[in-house]
């Protein structure tokens, strides 16, 4: 590492190296910016250390099993298991270099970072705590803000013996019964991976309903989708207390029930991480929702920008717009200062089914007066080629006929969202759709017919 001296005063200090982070260190330090970066836990942040891509990587087990058993009576036999031990090893190959090489590129491209806790003591300055070691006093005209969020704690009697997302992505071995608690995309994905990894899945959820910011027809065929594959649901429940038993643990309900798991996984919620920051002191103002931002990043204290998960911002808190934001943030310093406005943001739930929207939703367009098509295409080719047993696509249109939003439910929902947004930023039409060329036959060559 470069070394950093102990007061030493900088063009640009950014907390967090998660992608945002990096992004915007990289970005400033190009444009002649002296730049440092500080993290506190591991470099290259939550989304390739235990958070996005190891998820993306047990779940290419999981797709692998169900690609199978879709097939199976119509040219496959057999039956196809995940060794959960073997699929952890192969994660494990991925992440287990990530935190080192983020930071041998940062010493490459001679970006200054010091590794410790960073707490403000005035509107440009911050102390890092290095483990307690040894502290280091670093100042900076302007300020980006890019810590990310965590899980969400519980305080009910035994919450102690849950366990979070990044401790479910390490699990030597999978136990037989699993307590997920929470019905966001975190909680479905993980439910989605034990079942198909041959675990007793239940999932605990508080409200009547998954995923409520999804189609919530989309959602109810999702759900017969995880029922199928066993994953059993409690709605308009709650988890008030958990113990330890001789087999293992044992979750009581509030409506009276229990449920016995060997591993009980918490994924209600996240909160931001800029509790440690001591903002106050940097007159920066932020809430339960994170950091307050305006339309250009910037916080209260005008030299300090907040970006990603941690900001307010009023977007999905997914890893490519915290990445865009941090992008834009670095314009900002650079001179260059506009409004942000954010394209058409494909959001993702890699359950199985995958659940995917885009742009306008269905909700929302019945009140604004657009038109809704709504499209069964289980029996399409893409989908019967592979025996996928359900697969539903809803596309929203203007008066002009071009696509403003859609939702889809499939096996290939992340691909085919990709295309879809792809056509709303572009404001595409049926007409100038038809005008291009696509693979035929694949996931691409479909889209026509969704206008």
């Amino acid at each position: 590492m470069k070394p950093v001296s102990e007061t030493k005063q900088y063009d640009v200090a950014i907390i967090g190296a998660g992608p945002a982070g990096l992004a915007a260190a990289h970005q400033l330090h190009d444009a002649g910016k002296q730049v440092v970066v500080i993290e506190k836990y591991l470099w290259g942040g939550t989304c390739p250390n235990y958070g996005c891509d190891p998820k993306k990587i047990l779940l290419g087990a999981v797709e692998a099993k169900e690609s199978t058993e879709f097939l199976s009576g119509s040219g496959i036999d057999g039956q196809v298991n995940i060794n959960w031990p073997d699929l952890m090893a192969h994660k494990n190959q991925y992440t287990k270099g990530i935190s080192t090489g983020t930071e041998q590129s940062l010493t490459a491209s001679d970006i200054d970072h010091v590794a410790g806790e960073a707490t403000f003591i005035d509107e440009q300055t911050a102390i890092i705590n290095q483990g307690g070691k040894e502290t280091v006093t670093v100042s900076a005209t302007d300020w980006i803000i890019a810590v990310g969020q965590r899980p969400a704690n519980l305080s009910f009697p035994g919450s102690e013996l849950t366990v979070d997302s990044e401790e479910f992505l390490s699990l030597p071995e999978l136990p037989d019964e699993v307590v997920i608690i929470g019905g966001g995309f975190v909680a479905i994905e993980f439910a989605s991976i034990a079942a198909a990894a041959g675990a007793k899945v239940s999932l605990v959820v508080r409200g009547d309903r998954l995923l409520k910011s999804f189609d919530e027809t989309m959602v109810d065929s999702l759900m017969d989708q995880l029922d199928d594959r066993g994953v059993q649901m409690y709605f308009g429940t709650e988890v008030t207390e958990i113990a330890s038993t001789d087999n293992g643990l044992e979750a009581t309900l509030s409506f009276g029930n229990t449920l016995s798991a060997g591993l009980i996984v918490r994924a209600a919620g996240r909160v931001g991480n800029h509790d440690t920051l001591d903002l106050d002191k940097a007159h920066v103002q932020f809430s339960e929702k994170g950091v307050l931002v305006d339309q250009h990043l910037r916080t209260s204290n005008a030299h300090i920008y907040a970006v990603g998960d941690v900001a307010n911002s009023p977007v999905p808190k997914i890893t490519p717009l915290a990445s865009f934001e941090s992008k834009h943030a670095a314009n900002e310093i650079l001179g260059q200062s506009q409004p942000i406005t954010y394209p058409a943001v494909p959001v993702v739930v890699y359950g199985t089914p995958k659940l995917a929207q885009t742009g306008v939703t269905t909700e929302t367009a019945s009140q604004d007066g657009y038109t809704v098509h709504d499209l069964d295409i289980s029996s399409w080719y893409t989908s019967y080629r592979t025996g996928e047993p359900a697969a539903r696509v809803k596309t929203v249109l203007n008066q002009d006929g071009q696509l403003v939003g859609a939702s889809v439910l499939s096996s290939h929902a992340d691909e085919l969202i990709n295309y879809l947004t792809s056509a709303i930023n572009q404001g595409l039409t049926k007409e100038t759709v038809s005008k291009q060329l696509y693979a035929y036959p694949s996931v691409a060559s479909d889209l026509t017919y969704f206008f």
